[in-house]
């Protein structure tokens, strides 16, 4: 696999688990478990972005 095939995996790959943690947040019924849901919703974004970065640096 290229380098450009094994971020667009991953991008793949963390697109879904910002899915899974958005639907953890809609059920948090605590605000622990908000708060938790939250955070781990911020660090994918945050993976995502840069992975989307490393992206362009590989089609250029």
């Amino acid at each position: 696999m290229s380098e450009k095939d094994l971020l667009l995996k991953e991008i793949e790959d963390i697109r879904f688990l910002m899915k899974l943690a958005y639907f953890k947040l809609s059920v948090a019924n605590e605000n622990a478990l908000v708060e938790s849901a939250v955070l781990e919703l911020r660090s994918l974004e945050v993976k995502h972005a840069y992975l989307l970065n490393k992206l362009k640096e590989v089609e250029k």
